[in-house]
C-alpha cells in the first residue's frame, strides 16, 4: 500500500484548508448523525404504535434488502449521470420522506406501510447519493490525500454512531417526532453543502460539440455510446478482468461475514448471562470509540506499514484475543477481540477504498465501487444466523474457538496475495466549478 499512494507534495493543501471537501464532509456527519437516530427511533415509534417486535424488526430487513437491490442501479446512474443532480436530488427525497413522517407522528400513530415506504425511498436514495459523491471525492481530493479523506469519512460515520444514541433518546424523550424531525433538517444542510460545493461548470463547446479545453477538464470524462446490457455490466467485468480486486472483494466478503458473525455471538452469548445488557452496551460504545480511533489512524498505517502486514494484522490479532477467551473462558478477552478488530476492519476497509479510488478508471468507477461493494456485503446477513446456530451448540468459550480458527485462516490469506494494479492516469485535483 505504501506503494500505491505517493506522498503528499509540500505544495499540495492539507484536507483541513480544502474547502470544497469540509463542506461535503460537514454536510454528510450531519446526515449521518441524523440518520443514526431515525434507525434508532423508527423501530420504537412503530412499537410504541402498537405494532409487535416482528413488525418493527421486518423494517430492518427491508432496509438492508433495498440497500443491496438499489446499489448497482446507482453505480450505474453515477458513472453515467450528472452527480450534483443525482446528490441533491437524493438529499431532497429523503428530507421530503422523512420530513412528511414526522409530520404524521406529530399527528397520530403511525402506519406500518408509512414506515416502509419512507425506508424504502431513503436507503434508496441513500445508494444512489454514495457513488455520486465517490466519484465527487476523485475530483476535489488530490490522489496522494484520497487515503486520508476516506478515513475521515469514516471516522463521522463512527461519531455519527457514538452521538446518536444518546441524542435520540433525550430528543425521543421530548416528542416522538423531534427526532424525525432534526433528520429532515440534516438533508437540507447536506443539500445546501451540495449545491455549494458541486457547483455545475460551465462548458465550452469544440467544433464537434464537445466540451474543450479547461471546460472538457472540468466535465471530466465523457461517456461512450455503449450499450445498456453493456454499460451496465462494466463494473462487475472489471472486477472478473482484474485479479487483485478479485482477491479483495472475496477476502472481504469473508472478513464481513465473520465478523458480522462475532458481532452478534457477542450480542447474544454476553447479553444472556446476568448483567448482559450492560456489558453488551460497555462493548458496543468501547467498539464505536476503536472504530473511530482506526478510521483516524488510517494514514499513518498507510505511510508506514505494508498493504499485506495490514492486511494480516486485522484478523491475527482478533485470532489471538479469541483464542484466549476460548483457554481461558473470559468474557473481556471476547470482548477485547472484537474492539480490536473494530480497530483493525476501518484500517483495512479505508486501504482497499484507497487503492480503488487511486486504480479505477474514472469511467466506471462507480460501478466498480458498487459491484464489489455489493459482493463484500451479500453473504454478511449470513452473520448473525451462524452466531445462533453456534450458540444453540456450543458455550460462548467454545464459540470464541471457532471464531479464532475463522480468522486465523483469514490471516492466512494475504499471503497469497497477488500484485495491486497501477494507478490510473489521475487528474488534478480541481474545483468542480
Amino acid at each position: 500500500m505504501t506503494a500505491t499512494v505517493p506522498p503528499v507534495p509540500a505544495a499540495v493543501p492539507r484536507l483541513s484548508r480544502n474547502r470544497d471537501f469540509q463542506l461535503l464532509w460537514i454536510g454528510q456527519a450531519l446526515s449521518d448523525f441524523g440518520s443514526s437516530m431515525t434507525y434508532i427511533v423508527l423501530p420504537l415509534v412503530l412499537l410504541a404504535s402498537g405494532n409487535s417486535t416482528t413488525v418493527a424488526a421486518t423494517v430492518g430487513t427491508v432496509s438492508l434488502a433495498v440497500g443491496l437491490v438499489a446499489r448497482l442501479p446507482a453505480g450505474y446512474l453515477s458513472d453515467r449521470c450528472d452527480q450534483r443532480a443525482l446528490m441533491l436530488g437524493s438529499d431532497l427525497v429523503r428530507l421530503v420522506a422523512v420530513g412528511s413522517l414526522a409530520v404524521y407522528v406529530l399527528l397520530r400513530p403511525v402506519p406500518v406501510a408509512l414506515a416502509l415506504v419512507t425506508v424504502v425511498v431513503s436507503v434508496a436514495a441513500l445508494e444512489v447519493f454514495r457513488p455520486a459523491q465517490s466519484k465527487v471525492m476523485r475530483r476535489i481530493v488530490p490522489a496522494e490525500q484520497l487515503g486520508a479523506a476516506l478515513s475521515l469519512n469514516q471516522a463521522r460515520a463512527y461519531g455519527a454512531d457514538i452521538a446518536a444514541p444518546a441524542a435520540a433518546g433525550l430528543l425521543l424523550a421530548l416528542e416522538p417526532s423531534v427526532p424525525l424531525a432534526v433528520d429532515a433538517l440534516t438533508f437540507g444542510v447536506s443539500a445546501l453543502c451540495v449545491a455549494v460545493v458541486v457547483r455545475a461548470p460551465r462548458r465550452g463547446r469544440g467544433p464537434d460539440g464537445a466540451p474543450s479545453g479547461r471546460d472538457a477538464e472540468a466535465a471530466g470524462p465523457q461517456p461512450v455510446a455503449e450499450r445498456f446490457l453493456t454499460g451496465f455490466t462494466a463494473g462487475w467485468r472489471y472486477l472478473a478482468g482484474d485479479r487483485f480486486m478479485r482477491w479483495c472483494v472475496l477476502y472481504g466478503a469473508g472478513l464481513n461475514l465473520a465478523f458480522s458473525a462475532l458481532t452478534f455471538a457477542l450480542i447474544l452469548g454476553v447479553g444472556s448471562r446476568p448483567d448482559g445488557a450492560v456489558a453488551v452496551g460497555t462493548a458496543m460504545s468501547a467498539a464505536a470509540v476503536a472504530g473511530l480511533a482506526g478510521s483516524l489512524l488510517t494514514p499513518y498505517v498507510q505511510r508506514h506499514v505494508s498493504l499485506k502486514a495490514t492486511l494480516v494484522a486485522g484478523p491475527a490479532t482478533g485470532a489471538v484475543l479469541l483464542a484466549v477467551a476460548w483457554t481461558s473462558g473470559s468474557t473481556i478477552a471476547f470482548v477485547a477481540g472484537f474492539c480490536a478488530l473494530c480497530l483493525l476492519v476501518p484500517v483495512i476497509s479505508a486501504t482497499f477504498g484507497t487503492i480503488m479510488a487511486v486504480a479505477v478508471p474514472e469511467e466506471i468507477y462507480g460501478r466498480v465501487i458498487t459491484a464489489s461493494g455489493l459482493v463484500a456485503q451479500i453473504v454478511q446477513p449470513c452473520g448473525p444466523l451462524a452466531a445462533g446456530l453456534l450458540l444453540a451448540r456450543l458455550s460462548l468459550p467454545t464459540t470464541a474457538a471457532a471464531f479464532a480458527m475463522a480468522f486465523a485462516l483469514l490471516a492466512a490469506v494475504p499471503v497469497a496475495l497477488p500484485k495491486p494494479p497501477q494507478a490510473s492516469t489521475p487528474s488534478p485535483a480541481r474545483s468542480p466549478s
